[in-house]
């Protein structure tokens, strides 16, 4: 009884929340800000894992206290925030989570990931080497978005931003230069760099290098994008009858909820360059996909077998269930409502975001207007991980943050 009025109440605090009501709350990303000096120069870090039931910090002894994925993705979020409403104490958010990222590349162009509460890099952790993996990719899309804005006091760091992204571009232009090469896993035909990079993380660079040629068009970068999108459409399965409808498959024969941003990547990257292959396969997945995803009840994780005659056999796991299985579909819906105007993709991106509110299989809010916290996940239908670390956190403001324009 006492968990159903604190649901009835939860709900009802959702439900009152006005059009002048901002549900984009920063208290809780603010607690997990925290500034250091290194060499001189203030560095903003944002803590990885936050502990219910006080939400202190839990620093991880083999990785870290913060790491260049969740400063990477704070400082997406600061630049669109500042975009829209400019405000000196954002500016200073998006000079310090900015001078981390860029503290953290290494010689090669690539990123370490993880540091120490001691302000020491961490060189070892598998995730954190300066290889290319998603956290040289997430870098390089919040050094994308730094340089998108048009403000004088930012001139010097976005020159040094840039000088930074230049490095790992020239890295990026040197994967998945044979792309008639393909692997196979349980009947299913990727591209075989992909098989190793992953078309999830392909997404997101392909993401960084739209708004990179936004600012600084070159035929190189251009070259660099239609050969990324060309690949990610060979990773889509299925149509509009057949599943898995027209989905972008993650990494080899498995497609995850997770970090999937192929679609609002080549929407973006399509639209930039007038290329309709890459803008008509995004709103295929956008348009058959999604509808499913939601049918189901939202989906983690589906690995896929091929049969001789071309038909899927999908194994699919709902479990668990968090804001950053949510984040990549919302911003993909959106983007094709903007592009369409089709009512029916901004009517399927609120559903999505609808999961924070109390939408998903535990039936439970997962966003906390009142204190800008948001939980980790859903483990189950009956269990909640009620910590609030980096990940939910920003994950959560960005679909908040991208729903802004369109509530009425």
């Amino acid at each position: 009884m006492i968990v159903r009025i604190l649901l009835a109440f939860s709900l009802l605090i959702l439900a009152s929340c006005g059009s002048r009501t901002d549900l984009v709350n920063t208290r809780h990303l603010e607690h997990l800000y925290e500034e250091k000096t290194l060499d001189g120069t203030t560095m903003g870090c944002i803590w990885i894992y936050c502990e219910a039931p006080d939400y202190h910090l839990v620093a991880d002894e083999d990785e870290g206290f913060t790491c260049v994925d969740d400063v990477a993705r704070a400082l997406v979020f600061y630049c669109r925030d500042y975009a829209a409403r400019p405000d000196p104490s954002t500016l200073r958010k998006i000079r310090s989570l900015a001078e981390f990222v860029l503290f953290m590349q290494a010689d090669n162009g690539y990123f370490y990931n993880f540091m120490f509460q001691n302000g020491d890099i961490n060189t070892t952790h598998q995730n954190s080497v300066p290889v290319p993996a998603f956290w040289a990719w997430r870098a390089l899309w919040a050094l994308s978005e730094l340089n998108l804005l048009e403000t004088a006091e930012l001139a010097e760091l976005q020159n040094r931003s840039r000088r930074a992204m230049e490095k790992l571009i020239k890295n990026a232009r040197s994967l998945c230069v044979n792309e008639s090469e393909y692997a196979e896993f349980e009947g299913v035909k990727v591209p075989a760099c992909l098989a190793e990079l992953g078309a999830d993380q392909a997404g997101v660079m392909l993401l960084a290098l739209s708004n990179h040629y936004r600012k600084y068009p070159s035929e190189l970068v251009k070259e660099l994008m239609l050969r990324l999108g060309t690949l990610l459409l060979k990773t889509q399965y299925g149509d509009a009858d057949t599943p898995p409808h027209f989905a972008f498959f993650s990494w080899r024969n498995y497609w995850h909820a997770w970090g999937n941003s192929q679609a609002y990547a080549l929407l973006r990257a399509g639209r930039l360059l007038d290329h309709p292959a890459f803008v008509e396969a995004a709103l295929n997945e956008v348009r058959h996909f999604y509808p499913y995803v939601l049918k189901e009840g939202f989906l983690h994780e589906m690995k896929a077998s091929q049969r001789e005659d071309g038909a899927f056999d999908l194994s699919i796991s709902k479990f668990p269930q968090i804001v950053y299985n949510i984040r990549p579909m919302t911003l993909a819906t959106l983007e094709a409502y903007d592009l369409s105007g089709e009512q029916a993709f901004l009517q399927t991106a609120l559903q999505m975001a609808d999961w924070l509110r109390g939408n998903n299989p535990a039936q439970l809010p997962i966003y906390d207007p009142l204190t800008g916290r948001c939980f980790d996940g859903i483990s189950s239908a009956s269990e909640v991980n009620r910590n609030s670390g980096a990940e939910s956190t920003i994950e959560a403001l960005l679909v908040l943050q991208a729903l802004r324009p369109y509530r009425k």
